[in-house]
């Protein structure tokens, strides 16, 4: 079994769903933490979310308000299966940089 351990970095770039990572096929993934920082002038609303493609389930795992500057935290494990998404959605575009560390599996 292959193992990579792989970055996500990225501005959440529109308000409702951004899938921000998907686990690729005949892969499995552990999402070991996701960071959040608010870069915007007021208070923006994240929920963070993993689509289970093959219960057809979508799961929130924090609804979290995040201050002017702050930088909030979600500790996983949390675990990804081939086709599963990690998901966010915020009420304000363009202001959430989201990092995300994740070992894949094949």
């Amino acid at each position: 079994m292959a193992s990579a351990y792989k970055n996500i970095g990225t501005l959440v770039g529109s308000t409702g769903d951004v899938t921000i990572y998907t686990c690729p096929t005949a892969t499995e993934a552990v999402v070991k933490n996701i960071n959040l920082y608010n870069s915007h002038s007021g208070n923006v609303i994240v929920l963070s979310k993993i689509n289970d493609s093959s219960a057809s389930t979508l799961v929130v795992l924090a609804n979290t308000t995040i201050a002017t500057t702050v930088t909030s935290s979600l500790t996983g494990p949390f675990v990804l299966e081939d086709g599963d998404t990690l998901i966010l959605n915020c009420d304000v575009a363009s202001k959430i940089y989201a990092f995300a560390s994740v070992l894949e599996l094949s």
